[in-house]
């Protein structure tokens, strides 16, 4: 996914608890209140002078990266990729080229682990994972959790202004049904799988269908609704952009580009259509050939301080899986109270699903309906 691109599972206003319930697992324990959130101790000459962080494009807070430099020393690089797919061809066209941190979505974790391309990450350096909720731990991408620490979660929803449209939108249905007088208007993800997750689910099928004839089902669906609706395919930070500037009235987008667009006009609505969506999860890792283990552990170990991942998660807009920071009241009221941002997952249900990917036969099905969407 392009983000940023996905656990989707919801989190209250006290805190995340339902991402295991949806598959499976057992709701989170309550943190403590106030209490302390030390870094593991480091030793300043066991750090890199530099970390190069491998991340989606405004997906860190400057202010977050100032501190953990003011107080280790440490200057934190972000190169910046578009999808996970462009991600992981950096690592197997030539091995790691000097990266000691990365953050791929839920699917993207599972294919690396299989392909040998992540270094298990030492949990004793990692005093502050008990602040993430557990609800966002031993997921089905990893589910030893052995390799991975939730760093920020969403839904694939859709935006909309609310002073161009007729009327709200509430499901995906509506979308597929977009009016001819607003020709040219609509944007939609240019994504294999979110793409084709509107017209599965519109349909009636699961996002990770399988079946050629379902496949094909969507895939014309789409063809219609692109001749009918003249829908522009975009990244989502550009749906973001499209939206503001009015070049689109309404989006398939992901949470946080949704949240940063109503923040520039007002009048932009998010929602999560109330069929089917997307939840995922985005995740810290360190990839094979890390410069500096050591140093990536006592980063992430930073970035898991109640604290700072509310700094973190206020200034991009996205879920944070710290628990303690939404117990502790450090997430801002308007994303904290938003169920579009922090959606009850428990309720939701099965109304949330996450895209898996990685059946290389499955994966080219899909590829194969995109192309001849795009060409249509």
């Amino acid at each position: 996914m392009n983000r940023r691109s996905f656990l989707r599972l919801g989190l209250g206003l006290t805190g995340s608890t339902a991402l295991m319930a949806a598959c499976g697992g057992a709701p989170a324990s309550p943190q403590p209140q106030g209490e302390q959130t030390p870094t593991t101790n480091t030793a300043p000459e066991s750090l890199a002078k530099e970390l190069t962080w491998y991340n989606w494009g405004n997906y860190i807070a400057d202010s977050v990266l100032e501190k953990f430099k003011a107080e280790f020393g440490v200057t934190v690089k972000v190169d910046v990729y578009g999808s996970n797919e462009e991600m992981e061809a950096k690592f197997k066209a030539g091995g790691n080229p000097g990266y000691g941190l990365i953050t791929p979505s839920d699917y993207m974790v599972s294919k690396m682990i299989a392909a040998d391309l992540l270094e298990k990450i030492n949990f004793d350096r990692i005093s502050n994972f008990k602040h993430i909720d557990d609800s966002h731990k031993k997921l089905y991408f990893d589910p030893t959790n052995e390799y991975s620490v939730a760093y920020n979660w969403g839904c694939t929803g859709f935006a909309y202004d609310k002073t161009k449209l007729p009327e709200p939108i509430t499901n995906w249905k509506q979308v597929t049904n977009w009016p001819e007088a607003l020709r040219g208007k609509l944007g939609m993800l240019d994504d294999v799988r979110e793409l084709l997750a509107v017209g599965l689910r519109v349909l009636g099928y699961s996002g990770n269908a399988t079946d050629p004839a379902e496949i094909n089902a969507a895939r014309d669906l789409l063809i219609n609704l692109k001749r009918q609706a003249n829908y522009t395919l975009t990244d989502s930070p550009s749906a973001a952009t499209n939206i503001v500037a009015g070049d689109v009235f309404a989006t398939q987008i992901y949470t946080n580009d949704a949240v940063n667009a109503r923040r520039e006009n007002p009048n932009v609505v998010y929602i999560i259509p109330g069929d089917v969506s997307t939840i995922w999860q985005d995740n810290l890792c360190v990839p094979k050939g890390a410069p500096s283990q050591y140093t990536a552990e006592v980063f992430i170990d930073f970035l898991c301080r109640p604290e700072i991942a509310a700094e973190n998660a206020n200034e991009i807009g996205l879920g944070t899986p710290n628990v303690t920071a939404l117990k502790q009241g450090l997430i801002a009221p308007e994303l904290a109270e938003d169920k579009a941002v922090y959606p009850d997952v428990a309720a939701l249900g099965n109304a949330l699903e996450f895209l898996k990917k990685g059946d290389p036969q499955v994966d080219e099905r899909y590829q194969r309906a995109f192309d001849e969407i795009k060409t249509a």
